[in-house]
């Protein structure tokens, strides 16, 4: 995916808005986490970093798991960070976890410093994969861990090929293909142990229901190429119209998600 596609300003801005209200819906990526969160192999690590860390909320599981280690929660967005060590802090009065608001692509750490980077659903926001993992190989430590999620394309196909009967605009995020973060982990010395897809199917009742969700979350089309002015109602009407074609016979309408699930080590 090329950096042209990416604003990180509004995602920053757009994730720092839902801050508050990210948790009370996030229910697909609490899923996705925790099966990441299993996925972690046998490690001594010291220093963990969440890349992506939205609103701290799978530091604890880290926690849980690694008591002794100092735990730091990354995030593009000031307001999402602000956010998560005020929730945090409140709930663990004697915390070893630490903040920090940067970019995924220029990394704040010592080469060799980070045993285990965990990021989940984070890594789909970045400009340059290439970089990404040019910068994560140089950050960990001998025999270090990147486990990760991120959302490839196909991502969303029924959002995407309703906005497509209405008119030729971008109205949906674009995701980066399998074989671009392939070609990003081969440019690096990290080892794949797993790198995978996996479709995830979500049902709603309304498209509403799902479009209310992404704007909750933050996650609505954020692309640098997507329409800037308001929606007429009548292409709103023919959206929804062309979504309705997806309903099963159940009544559902699905929002399907492919899921690229990874675990790199540096050994």
């Amino acid at each position: 995916m090329s950096v042209e596609l990416i604003n990180k300003s509004a995602i920053a801005k757009s994730f720092g808005n839902a801050a508050a209200k990210y948790d009370s819906v996030a229910h697909f990526q609490r899923h996705v986490g925790s099966e990441l969160l299993s996925k972690i192999p046998a490690t001594n690590a010291k220093c963990i970093v969440d890349l992506g860390c939205g609103t701290g909320y799978f530091l604890s599981g880290l926690q849980a798991r690694y008591p002794n280690a100092d735990l730091i929660g990354f995030d593009l967005s000031e307001e999402m960070i602000r956010y998560a060590r005020k929730v945090n802090e409140k709930d663990t009065a004697d915390t070893n976890i630490s903040w920090l608001i940067g970019d995924g692509e220029r990394l704040p750490f010592k080469s060799g410093s980070v045993d285990l980077m965990f990021s989940s659903l984070a890594i789909q926001w970045c400009g340059s994969l290439n970089t990404l993992f040019s910068e994560i190989e140089r950050v960990l430590s001998k025999d270090g861990v990147f486990v990760f999620s991120s959302l490839v394309d196909g991502s969303l196909c029924e959002l995407k090929s309703a906005w497509s009967k209405v008119d030729g605009l971008q109205h949906v995020n674009a995701f980066a293909y399998l074989a671009d973060y392939q070609e990003a982990v081969s440019s690096t010395a990290l080892n794949t142990v797993e790198l995978e897809i996996q479709e995830k199917v979500l049902y709603y009742k309304k498209v509403k229901d799902l479009t209310r969700e992404l704007k909750t979350l933050g996650a609505h089309n954020m692309t640098s190429h997507r329409a800037t002015h308001l929606t007429g109602k009548q292409r709103i009407k023919h959206f929804l119209t062309a979504y309705e074609n997806f309903r099963l016979n159940d009544g559902a309408l699905p929002a399907t998600y492919q899921v690229l699930f990874g675990v790199l080590s540096k050994n």
